[in-house]
């Protein structure tokens, strides 16, 4: 027998591990080298020493491997935390990022019992795509220093070097070194036509060992350890105290506070790469799994120093097929950060940065799906393009998640604006003595916004008649379709106010789905209105649970006691 951790990983004996570690150790480094730029920064921009990143990657990568809920993902300090490290940092010291970092671990598997990880699968795919076209220009933007030989980005400030791009790219254009940048354009080419030519080649690795073995054979003062300094990484345990952290009661409570926000952008940003990749590559993700997965990373590193950790790249691992992956890549991406960060770190950070920005240049490029985008364009569907670019703008001005969040939201409203169309059918009695007869002449008008449709055909509908021996007179039955709720009551109730005059309104409830309290209300006012104008409201096709909903409000619940003889229940 093999342990479910073990058996997920494909592993039942010596030959299928080596096949699998020779199946994924190119993307597992490929990934350990792009992302070394991004670790660096995060650990950077916490305020702290960069080698604090090295630890989260680690530990990622390797729990990431044992326990995700995906087979694409890649762990890695997370940036969207910098800003919220930072100020922690400031005010009490590096020692108290760690403990912030558990707390986050807590509040992420706490939440996970909530089950609200699921509705990431109500987010549309264009917002998805928004956020991808988004981050190219992110990445781009934030390394585009490196391009010109420059470090202006990563000052290990926590703000806002300059005041606007404009600024920015002339102060590039002016100090920075032109054949740097025409360099780094050279390698973003190379990658380029190099991916079209081979996709199975790892040029990534490839490329990075040559700039290793430029950077040693001609050392430069432009490359990542005069960025960041000698960085390598270091395994500590967390501290209890500092100069200016000491762990009382109330200082607890005001981390775990502040922690809550880091944790709902860490949250949205991982089940935003476990949706990408599952959209973009068609394999489920276990969003239960890849909750529990980024709850126990951020514990471990906050155990061991470190800083908090998310889900990184889920999309085409640059020029590696991704459907060709499984969480060894992720094991070994984690085995590869020990290796190249850990014992040769003093030789990787010695790459030239015109290398490094080649690179990051063509990670860039490959977020968004362009043929995607392409068959956009081709079909004619711009509106969605033009959703996708407004997305990937407030992506660039505001932030990656407030981007998606502003999407999900607008995607929201318009499927609500759908959704309030009232669907329903109505019949409408002309002759109260032959009932047969009525039953040919009913005009049964089916509404779905504002389509109609006219039948004279028989449907079945007896059911919801009245006893025509006990009820005499006209009559309009007004069946309710679907869902009641919120969204479409308003409109359900200004078609039965549209109802032609009779002595009596049936309300069917026999093909309700959904029967929500605030509809229950909004109901209650109007039938009031029509009892107070002296036509009689009866029930039918309601079954156990509708009644006990009614019973919350007051006026339903009144009414159902004096008039539940009268009430024609499902199945009865």
């Amino acid at each position: 027998m093999h342990s479910p951790e073990i058996s997920h990983l494909s592993v039942h004996n010596v030959n299928t591990a080596l096949f699998f570690i020779r199946e994924n150790w190119k993307s597992g480094m490929t990934q350990a080298m792009m992302n070394m730029p991004f670790i660096l920064n995060a650990g950077n921009n916490t305020g702290g020493n960069p080698s604090a990143a090295y630890t989260s990657a680690l530990i990622g990568g390797l729990i990431n491997g044992f326990f995700s809920g995906s087979n694409h993902s890649i762990y890695a300090p997370t940036w969207v935390a910098a800003g919220f490290n930072y100020y922690i940092v400031q005010q009490y010291g590096y020692e108290a990022v760690p403990w912030v970092t558990i707390m986050v671990g807590l509040q992420i598997y706490i939440l996970s019992h909530l089950k609200w990880h699921h509705l990431i699968d109500f987010m549309p795919n264009y917002v998805i795509e928004g956020y991808y076209l988004g981050l190219l220009f992110l990445i781009a933007n934030g390394y585009i220093d490196y391009a010109f030989g420059l470090s202006d980005m990563h000052s290990n400030r926590g703000f806002q070097v300059y005041h606007d791009r404009f600024e920015m790219y002339q102060e590039f254009f002016r100090r920075g070194d032109l054949y740097y940048f025409g360099a780094s354009i050279f390698i973003f080419f190379l990658l380029y036509f190099g991916w079209k030519i081979n996709k199975d080649l790892p040029l990534i690795v490839l490329v990075c060992l040559t700039g290793l073995l430029v950077g040693i054979l001609f050392p430069t003062e432009r490359c990542l350890k005069n960025v960041y300094g000698d960085v390598s990484l270091k395994l500590s345990f967390i501290e209890s105290g500092g100069p200016h952290f000491q762990p009382d009661m109330w200082t607890l409570l005001f981390l775990f506070v502040y922690a809550i926000k880091m944790t709902f952008y860490i949250t949205i940003q991982n089940l935003l790469c476990a949706k990408g990749a599952e959209y973009f590559t068609g394999v489920k993700c276990d969003h239960d799994k890849e909750i529990l997965c980024v709850s126990l990373t951020n514990i471990c590193a906050g155990i061991f120093n470190s800083i908090p950790c998310c889900a990184s790249i889920r999309l085409i691992i640059l020029n590696i097929r991704v459907r060709n992956m499984n969480r060894w890549s992720s094991i070994l991406n984690g085995l590869s950060v020990l290796l190249f960060y850990g014992i040769f770190s003093r030789y990787f950070l010695q790459i030239p940065l015109y290398f490094v920005s080649g690179i990051l240049l063509y990670s860039a490029y490959m977020c968004p799906t362009w043929p995607y985008l392409e068959m956009l364009w081709r079909t004619k569907r711009r509106l969605i393009l033009v959703k996708q670019i407004t997305i990937s703008i407030i992506c660039v001005y505001y932030g990656a998640i407030e981007s998606t969040m502003i999407g999900s939201m607008y995607a929201m409203l318009q499927f609500a604006e759908k959704m309030s169309a009232a669907a329903s059918e109505i019949i409408v009695s002309s002759d109260e003595m032959q009932k047969n007869s009525l039953i040919k002449r009913s005009c049964i008008k089916q509404q779905d916004g504002n389509d109609m449709e006219l039948r004279n055909d028989s449907l079945g509908i007896e059911d919801d008649f009245p006893d025509t021996q006990q009820f005499k007179g006209s009559f309009a039955i007004y069946r309710f379709n679907g869902a009641i709720n919120y969204i479409n009551v308003k409109n359900h109730i200004a078609q039965i106010k549209k109802l032609p005059e009779s002595d009596y309104i049936v309300l069917s409830f026999r093909y309700v789905s959904v029967f929500d309290d605030e509809a229950i209300d909004k109901l209650s006012l109007m039938i009031q209105a029509l009892i107070s104008s002296q036509r009689e409201v009866l029930f039918t096709g309601l079954n156990q649970g509708m009644i006990e909903e009614m019973r919350y409000n007051e006026y339903m619940n009144n009414f159902y006691k004096k008039h539940r003889k009268h009430f024609k229940l499902l199945g009865s």
